[in-house]
């Protein structure tokens, strides 16, 4: 029999409590991918002529996700919030405001990428809330290093769906069966490739990235021979990183002197799977993602994530 997500209860501590979760991932990924497909006849393409938390364009299409990503995570009963990309403050469920989990989502990365028809995801992580259950969730519920996640994934809408994650016992892919109509684990302990592989990265900003980054992606290419490929959406890049191995950066640069990805929505989220299957994953030379203290829901940090050997050549 195929294995699918009921997997997830039988990993570790805390696989039990999140398998519901995770579950509900994956109805919200089956219905963005059905989003997806017809989106093009439903009008649903183009910019919804509102910006989001960060001053960015809004596509119709990231509106409509970040709803039924939160509708699903409402249908588990075991989510008490959701923090989004999306949305400038922390989104309650009141109906179940007195459970454990905090659930942080980017709901459709490189979004703008639909217009040409590429791959786009999701990210997500989920932590266990500080404040008692008597109470309502808060934001510095969320304000938790990834050392504190507890389970963390993306969903990556490609020419097969699928939904990689992992609760800290390894990471696992799960390739949706449109005959089974379920996710079935197809990419078992997943592992990043200690040498070899790809770097993905926006080379045109080049010029512009700070700390000397420029030089050092050139030492880092003479040295070990990576070849290039990107396509600006991180799920895809990083899903490439994870199988092929390498290296994916995003440094921070003259505009972005912060870095320009989020701590809590991709950072942390990615960073976790990284490190559970046997890679590194940095802000800079002697600080982890998973090690930076949180101060707020859309911070932004310089991101390196891959194997090893290539993220320590590259920083040194």
């Amino acid at each position: 029999m195929p294995v699918t997500l009921n997997r997830i209860a039988k990993e570790g501590a805390n696989g039990p409590a999140m398998m519901p979760i995770i579950q509900g991932v994956g109805r919200a990924g089956i219905e963005i991918s059905a989003l997806l497909r017809g989106a093009v006849f439903r009008g649903a393409l183009g910019v919804a002529g509102s910006e989001n938390v960060q001053g960015e364009q809004q596509q119709k299409i990231d509106i409509l996700s970040d709803e039924i990503f939160l509708d699903e995570m409402r249908s588990t009963g075991h989510v008490c919030a959701v923090g989004s990309e999306e949305q400038e403050e922390l989104l309650m469920i009141d109906e179940y405001s007195h459970s454990d989990w905090v659930v942080l989502v980017d709901p459709l990365d490189g979004s703008s990428n639909l217009d040409i028809d590429g791959p786009v995801g999701t990210i997500f992580s989920v932590v266990k809330r500080k404040t008692a259950s008597s109470e309502m969730p808060h934001v510095s519920d969320t304000l938790q290093s990834g050392r504190e996640v507890v389970a963390a994934g993306y969903v990556l809408f490609g020419p097969s769906l699928m939904l990689v994650c992992s609760v800290g016992e390894g990471v696992h892919g799960y390739t949706f069966n449109p005959n089974s109509a379920r996710f079935e684990l197809s990419h078992p302990d997943m592992s990043i490739p200690a040498t070899g592989g790809y770097y993905s990265v926006n080379e045109s900003n080049a010029d512009k990235w700070l700390d000397g980054m420029g030089s050092k992606l050139e030492a880092l290419k003479e040295s070990s021979g990576l070849g290039m490929r990107y396509v600006g959406s991180m799920v895809a890049d990083m899903h490439r990183t994870l199988l092929k191995g390498g290296i994916f950066l995003y440094p921070a640069d003259e505009k972005n002197s912060t870095g320009k990805l989020r701590l809590l929505y991709e950072a942390i989220p990615m960073g976790y799977l990284i490190e559970n299957a046997g890679g590194k994953a940095s802000c800079s030379a002697d600080l982890a993602i998973l090690d930076v203290e949180p101060e707020g829901l859309h911070q932004r940090v310089p991101v390196y994530l891959g194997s090893t050997s290539a993220v320590e050549k590259l920083l040194g």
